[in-house]
């Protein structure tokens, strides 16, 4: 395992050991990177393919088929399998990731924890001698967290894991853990390493939620009554369609509240209800008791995204949080220049060519000059470092909104809930 904080270059090293960086990205590379005796840059990507199998911590970036079935499906094509092995490798697959109601799901309308296991089940049929895993466990909820974890120790693969956090399903895994320092890949012994990577990560300083005093100038609450949800899947030919009922939940100002619940159990579809973007096929949402349509949800309530590309499309940061100021009605170049600072993020740079957690970290701040009464935070920590996720919710909770957080991490959670709900079979419930 390859521990380091996000924005280290561990995807950069990642990209670099599958031979896409530099051949389709900028920059250079010295010295040479070698699999099994063999120099990979006299190979092409492709010659890879049996060799080393990436699993992105992107998931939405990797996909190129119609269908999970076909995604499984297409590396098996181009390393010349029979049909019957073919076959084999993918229905083993899709039963080992807990796929085959999914199999003819475009990957557009599955969840991220979903995806995520899709690619796992591509990396399973493929069946390389090296697993490279970036942030595999993230998006992923306890059962798979574990279902990986064995396959794993089971496997007598090569498995080289990079992590922004260390997880509790960590223990007792890996052969060999290092850090990620100074450009460097670094070894220390067991004990040391653990405290070491909490410095690297600050998450040895205050968790900033506990001591932060809120500006409450006004007190809102937002609620859901006898909601009923309808989740359709166009192109899930068995189970496509799901209902999740929402008896009761509320969200007021200044309150933190996590929803953790197993994967595609509807917790996005719930947020979209609850910030107008989906309609509820029966119930209320209420602000101040009073009922909302979705257009007065959406001025209410923002939603950042598991994926921070669908909020993003502008040029550049500048660009990006200057649509946030007209949007108010505002153009005050040193808010723009303030929010950026705080966010750490450079006002010239390209988002479609920042990490996986810059651009997260852009599409909050893009909501921090929104300043919204509620805000919804879908799989925020996912390749973030603990005290950096709990950083940017104290930064959108200064004037007091309520926060609802979905996660996966309970280690996380513990660090932000208040107030904490789950899904059990199609039902919201408070924990």
């Amino acid at each position: 395992m390859l521990l380091a904080p996000f924005n280290q270059g561990k995807t950069t090293l990642a990209k670099i050991m599958c031979r896409v960086c530099p051949k389709y990205f900028p920059g250079e590379m010295k010295g040479s990177v070698c699999f099994y005796e063999r120099d990979i840059s006299v190979l092409e990507p492709w010659q890879l393919i049996s060799v080393c199998t990436y699993v992105s911590q992107n998931p939405q970036e990797l996909f190129v088929a119609n269908s999970v079935e076909e995604e499984i499906a297409f590396p098996l094509e181009s390393m010349g399998l029979s049909r019957e092995e073919m076959h084999r490798r993918v229905q083993e697959a899709l039963r080992t990731w807990g796929l085959e109601a999914l199999k003819t799901s475009s990957a557009q309308e599955l969840s991220g924890g979903e995806r995520k296991r899709v690619l796992l089940a591509v990396m399973q049929a493929i069946d390389a001698r090296f697993w490279l895993l970036d942030e595999a466990f993230d998006d992923l909820d306890e059962h798979w967290r574990l279902i990986l974890k064995q396959l794993i120790k089971e496997t007598g693969k090569t498995v080289l894991v990079f992590a922004s956090r260390y997880l509790s399903t960590f223990d007792d895994l890996f052969d060999r853990m290092l850090l990620l320092e100074d450009k460097q890949v670094k070894s220390y012994e067991p004990e040391a390493l653990l405290p070491r990577f909490a410095v690297l990560c600050k998450d040895t300083l205050p968790n900033p939620l506990q001591a932060q005093v809120l500006d409450l100038h006004h007190t809102h609450r937002v609620t859901a009554d006898r909601l009923r949800i309808e989740r359709r899947r166009v192109s899930t030919l068995s189970a496509g369609t799901f209902h999740l009922n929402v008896d009761d939940f509320s969200l007021q100002s200044g309150q933190l509240v996590t929803l953790v619940a197993p994967n595609g159990s509807g917790k996005s579809s719930f947020s979209r209800c609850l910030c107008g973007l989906d309609d509820s096929l029966e119930g209320k949402i209420s602000f101040d008791g009073r009922p909302q349509d979705s257009k007065e949800l959406s001025k209410k309530i923002g939603y950042l995204f598991q994926n921070p590309d669908l909020q993003i499309f502008l040029p550049t940061v500048a660009d990006e949080l200057a649509w946030s100021m007209r949007h108010l009605g505002r153009s005050r170049q040193g808010e723009i220049a303030s929010c950026a600072k705080l966010f750490e993020l450079d006002l010239d740079d390209t988002p479609t060519t920042m990490s996986y957690p810059q651009r997260k970290a852009l599409q909050a701040a893009v909501y921090y000059l929104l300043d919204r009464p509620f805000y919804i935070l879908d799989e925020l920590d996912s390749a973030l470092t603990y005290h950096t996720a709990l950083s940017i919710i104290a930064r959108l909770r200064r004037n007091g909104a309520g926060i609802l957080l979905i996660t996966h991490d309970r280690q996380f959670a513990n660090k932000v809930g208040q107030q904490s709900y789950t899904i059990k079979e199609g039902r919201l419930l408070r924990v």
